[in-house]
């Protein structure tokens, strides 16, 4: 006994190095072999350095036996396969990449798959002012990111105001507003009006790196301060949503005291939503209630989830992502953005919302073994996009591209490509099609990540795009999958329109170059300059930027349609219902009445109608008008 004593003091740590090393091994190979996505859950990454020193330990003890003992066949046919192993976990960690960048730009460039979504369908906008950040910040204690000398709020609120009049329409905030929400409303048959007071709004955030009680880590992107405030002001101010009518935060992640103490000072009654709730120090915060039954049902059918209980109250969501890369799925904006409003539990069973996870549905992501190198697979974040409780709920896409982050943990970094120049983004990405406004923060990242070494290249991932088109058009979905996300036999239809631009210097998509389908990205680089939005509307899109001064009357209309500018050139009228489907076209200058007849002499279907009128030589869009035919 006491020679098992002394061995045992004598080599105490090899001997716990052995058992956590060999425990570790073990360990990762029964759970990683059958589902080889797990490689990439936190306990296996806890697992992996203990695994690691232990396999390299056996590789130098091999080695030595290879070299100086007998049998050398023997041991070194199990150096082989341990070192097969190894490499083979190892490198499950490791995604494989499009090294050619003309394969996005030149082989795709300009072929718009899917329905175009929004007022002006396809729009993106994109507002850019430099102003908004300061080049000079050092991101260190005391001169952090989100800190309002590093990003001035009033340039921020011009930049919110600036992208909402371009998706809306208007040179009124206010009307601007109402087109939004007047079009959703519209487009889910709730009738044209647009916000009605007490209808609730969820405004989901990204605060990925807010997860922890203690060490927030302050030098790591999340949203920045200054967008969620200025979207608040916009809300409470213009738009008239009461306080209590809104619930805003990242439902499972902490809302830190930099954003609470910025917002609750002028808006103390929005409901700010906590992972945690009410711990010591942060008060005023709402714990996160999920739905007691599983809303969710993923579409190959092998998970579920619930969803926050406050996103099935609310009549509209706003999505505000960041501008991210990510080394799961290659980018990550809006359509991901919802990875943290689902639960990993099955039920609200007494689990605290702080455990939260998403890694149980990394298996549907691009960066898994088993999914590695293929396309046309099941992506689950499409279910995200289409479910009436998400997507489905959504009336505003916006990509926060104030900062830019270097993969999910949000490493804040300047970008080289023009017009940024060595210089932070400080940008706005605004729109009404879940789909466009992801394929144009897909375009921006594959410009700027081309010349990034190649364990960086993160957009370039095999797979990266694979959501964008199956959410576009149901031609590209995986055979044998159906996407019905709230599993009622209701699969979903386009979600909005896919393409990439001409080429990144240009940026044009096919809206842009004169099309009547594809993308639009209308831009206003403000520089600090007052807003020319008023001055925008008075001239044709062939000098400025897509507006005439119009007038449309009555609306709405029942048997004579009249529609005055002071357009010089000849204009194309063109009428389309909500599928898209034309139903009335006709030449004309100045002024035109209609009276609700069709070529062949029918009148026109009771409804919603979207008008345009485009210049006849170019045929660039001009105006767009919603109207409704009783």
């Amino acid at each position: 006994m006491s020679k098992l004593k002394t061995f045992i003091q004598k080599y105490r740590f090899k001997i716990l190095f052995w058992l956590f090393g060999a425990g570790s091994l073990v360990w990762f190979l029964i759970r990683v072999i059958p589902k080889p996505s797990r490689a990439t859950y936190p306990c296996m990454r806890a697992s992996y350095p203990i695994m690691t020193a232990f396999v390299l330990y056996l590789t130098a003890m091999f080695s030595s036996m290879f070299l100086f003992r007998k049998n050398w066949q023997r041991y070194a046919m199990t150096f082989v396969l341990m070192i097969a192993v190894f490499m083979a976990f190892n490198n499950a960690g490791t995604a494989t990449y499009v090294l050619n960048a003309d394969d996005y730009y030149l082989k795709q460039a300009n072929q718009p798959i899917g329905t175009a979504q929004g007022l002006f369908p396809g729009r993106v906008v994109w507002v850019q002012n430099p102003d908004a950040t300061n080049e000079n910040m050092k991101n260190t204690s005391g001169d952090y990111w989100y800190m309002d000398k590093n990003c001035p709020q009033a340039v921020v609120d011009s930049m919110m105001v600036a992208a909402i009049r371009r998706v809306g329409g208007r040179y009124s905030n206010k009307e601007a507003w109402n087109n939004i929400f007047s079009y959703f409303n519209t487009k889910n048959k709730r009738g044209s009006q647009g916000y009605t007071p007490g209808e609730k709004i969820a405004i989901k955030i990204n605060l990925t790196n807010s997860c922890c009680n203690s060490g927030v880590p302050n030098a790591q992107m999340d949203a920045s301060p200054q967008m969620v405030f200025t979207l608040l002001k916009q809300l409470v101010n213009v738009v008239g949503v009461k306080q209590q009518d809104i619930w805003l935060g990242d439902p499972y992640r902490i809302f830190r005291n930099e954003y609470y103490s910025k917002c609750a000072a002028l808006f103390p009654n929005v409901n700010y939503v906590d992972g945690t709730g009410n711990v010591s120090g942060r008060t005023g915060r709402k714990v996160t209630v999920p739905s007691a039954s599983q809303v969710l049902v993923f579409s190959d059918k092998l998970e579920t989830s619930s969803l926050p209980q406050h996103y099935l109250d609310a009549t509209y969501l706003i999505n505000m992502a960041c501008l991210k890369t990510h080394d799961c799925t290659g980018i990550s904006l809006c359509a991901k953005n919802h990875q943290g409003s689902i639960l990993s539990y099955k039920s609200a069973n007494g689990n605290t919302p702080s455990t939260q996870s998403a890694y149980y549905m990394h298996y549907a992501l691009p960066y898994p073994p088993d999914k590695l190198q293929e396309t046309n697979v099941y992506r689950h974040i499409v279910d995200y996009m289409g479910h009436k409780d998400l997507g489905g709920k959504t009336v505003l896409y916006i990509v926060d591209g104030i900062w830019a982050g270097k993969n999910y943990s949000g490493i804040v970094e300047k970008w080289k490509t023009a017009p940024f120049n060595n210089d932070y983004p400080s940008s706005v990405f605004m729109s009404q099609d879940a789909v466009a406004i992801e394929s144009v923060g897909f375009d921006f990242l594959l410009a700027e990540y081309v010349d990034k070494a190649a364990t960086e290249k993160y957009p370039y991932m095999v797979g990266a795009d694979d959501y964008l088109k199956q959410a576009a058009d149901p031609a590209n979905w995986p055979s044998g999958i159906v996407y019905d996300p709230e599993n009622d036999g209701t699969p979903i239809g386009s979600l909005g329109v896919y393409e990439h631009w001409n080429n990144p210097q240009n940026k044009q998509y096919s809206r842009n170059l004169g099309q009547n389908s594809g993308i639009e990205l209308l831009t206003y680089m403000s520089q600090n300059k007052t807003d020319s939005y008023q001055s925008e509307l008075q001239v044709s899109a062939v000098t400025k930027v897509g507006f005439i001064a119009c007038k449309v009357y009555p609306n709405p209309f029942t048997s004579m349609l009249n529609i005055e500018t002071e357009y010089t050139g000849e204009l194309k009228l063109q009428l389309t219902d909500l599928s898209g489907r034309t139903v009335f076209e006709q030449k004309f200058n100045g002024s035109i009445s209609w009276n609700g007849k069709l070529r062949n002499g029918a009148t026109v279907q009771k409804g919603v109608l979207l008008l345009s009128l485009k210049d006849a030589k170019t045929n660039q869009n001009l105006f767009t008008k919603q109207l409704i035919h009783q």
